[in-house]
């Protein structure tokens, strides 16, 4: 018995000292790629951050960021929350059958009412009189048919539509909440997957007037794996997406203007598939002002898009229609500048928000 205790305390302290000396000699990590965030570093010690607390705080931050093995802990305590104490989620993800969603229970109207406003502010200035037509339409996150699916609680979805429907009365609203399902989103991120939305494009197309200009016809292109930002979250060892990308000879002509850059690119942008953010294969990701040209369009119409990351995957599928499309995103470009850029004389305007956004629009410019 003596020996068995001996042998113990000797293990036990290995471990913690191996822990400790980890701790100090190791390099500390300036980004977590599986969380997809910079990590805290060691905080600089001077007399007023340590009487104000600021260095106790940052050490506190630094120690629980750059701990060894912390992905694998993180797992584990994700997997001992949903398996063996047989919660329902865990840091706000529930996890059925491979589907990782982001539980959303609470609508923050003040938010959905902040959006509104945005949006009726730049139909005001720059679309009352301008010749085109102007449309809404409300992309459902993941949890809406997740819930829906597993029983599990959600927003009022009802509630934010009507809000967004009698908020902005001027604008034709465009539901596609029936053309989704859930299978249609990736199961390890928030997004949706372009192979799967193509009936999505094709109703919007339709409210739009221009369905006649899409082929239908796409070579579907694959790349893997791709681990969404759940599963970073979640820290658990699931199986990995497989992001699918539709092409043809008219979406392969096609332009894409950085206003930003001044840089020009195709649609798809596959260096961005090794980056932290894969899904920027798409319009190459978060882009404040972006302009699809479209050399072989049977149309001179043009469209003016403001959108979220959901438009990026949806809005090529709409490209064969236009001549041009201008792609805006006002969580990254105040929306008073947005007419230095664009006339929107003539030009179709096409706000594409996610419900996700809506719900916590203090984003937008």
């Amino acid at each position: 018995m003596k020996v068995k205790n001996i042998a113990t305390t000797v293990v036990f302290l290995l471990f913690i000292f191996g822990f400790f000396f980890v701790c100090i000699f190791r390099t500390p990590s300036d980004y977590s790629d599986s969380e997809r965030r910079e990590l805290a570093q060691f905080p600089e010690l001077s007399l007023d951050s340590v009487i104000s607390g600021e260095a106790i705080s940052g050490f506190d931050d630094y120690t629980v960021d750059q701990f060894p093995l912390r992905d694998n802990f993180r797992g584990l305590y994700s997997w001992y929350r949903l398996n063996v104490m047989q919660l329902k989620e865990t840091n706000g993800l529930a996890v059925k059958d491979g589907y990782i969603a982001k539980v959303e229970t609470e609508l923050y109207e003040n938010s959905v009412n902040n959006a509104v406003s945005k949006f009726n502010g730049i139909y005001e200035a720059y679309l009352k009189d301008n010749g085109g037509k102007t449309y809404f339409c409300i992309v459902p996150d993941k949890n809406y048919y997740f819930s829906d699916e597993y029983g599990y609680p959600a927003m009022d979805y009802d509630r934010l539509r009507e809000m967004m429907q009698s908020g902005l009365g001027e604008m034709e609203f465009i539901d596609i909440f029936g053309e989704l399902e859930l299978a249609d989103y990736y199961k390890t991120d928030t997004h949706w997957s372009q192979d799967k939305i193509t009936d999505v494009a094709e109703l919007i197309a339709e409210k739009l007037g221009v369905a006649e200009y899409i082929s239908g016809e796409y070579a579907t292109k694959e790349l893997y794996p791709f681990y969404g930002v759940y599963h970073a979250q979640t820290a658990l060892d699931l199986p990995a997406d497989t992001i699918r990308y539709l092409t043809n000879e008219t979406l392969d002509a096609c332009t894409v203007y950085d206003y930003e850059t001044g840089k020009t690119t195709g649609i798809y942008d596959l260096e961005k598939f090794n980056s932290k953010e894969p899904y920027d294969v798409f319009l190459s990701g978060t882009k404040a002002l972006l302009r699809i040209d479209n050399p072989n369009a049977a149309s001179e119409k043009e469209l003016v898009v403001f959108r979220d990351s959901f438009g990026s995957s949806l809005i090529p599928l709409l490209a064969e229609c236009y001549s041009s499309i201008y792609i805006v995103d006002i969580r990254y470009v105040a929306s008073s500048f947005v007419g230095n850029f664009i006339d929107f004389s003539g030009k179709d305007t096409l706000f594409l928000y996610s419900t996700l956004v809506l719900n916590s629009s203090t984003s937008l410019k």
